[in-house]
């Protein structure tokens, strides 16, 4: 018995780093899959970004350029995919503003207040205007 008793030993030893090595390649198996995954994650996120991006252009384009229907329709498309964009927002109530549609254009600045608190710098700016505009455009009272 004493000439198997190395032999058994050898491949108890064999056993434990099998099954080491097996360990550290489901170990590494995992941190392979986490990183595809958060790999495709940013990349999805930059490719909406870039959309995002190429849309703001667009929309601002549409703008100067006078295309305020063509830009409305844009702008409430975006919105459609991304409610949450300002970008978006401030394009429709752009828009809104070009065409004369103050109510509209003073609602998408509160709801744009709603989702990013911290544009209200610049929508208080434009929220002034628009009131403005529309003492303006308010009849004046007959005498």
């Amino acid at each position: 018995m004493e000439p198997t008793q190395p032999l058994l030993d050898a491949l108890h030893g064999i056993t434990w780093l099998l099954v080491f090595i097996s360990a550290c390649g489901l170990v590494l198996s995992v941190c392979f899959v986490i990183l595809v995954v958060n790999v495709v994650s940013v990349m999805k996120e930059n490719r909406n970004s870039r959309r995002g991006d190429l849309k703001e252009v667009e929309l601002e384009d549409l703008l100067a350029s006078g295309q305020s229907k063509a830009a409305k329709f844009a702008a409430t498309e975006w919105i459609s995919l991304e409610p949450r964009r300002p970008e978006a927002h401030w394009a429709l109530a752009k828009a809104h503003y070009q065409l004369g549609e103050l109510a509209e254009a003073k609602q998408v600045l509160n709801g744009l207040m709603k989702i990013a608190p911290e544009e209200d710098y610049r929508v208080d700016a434009w929220l002034e205007l628009v009131e403005t505009e529309f003492t303006e455009r308010r009849p004046k009272p007959v005498n």
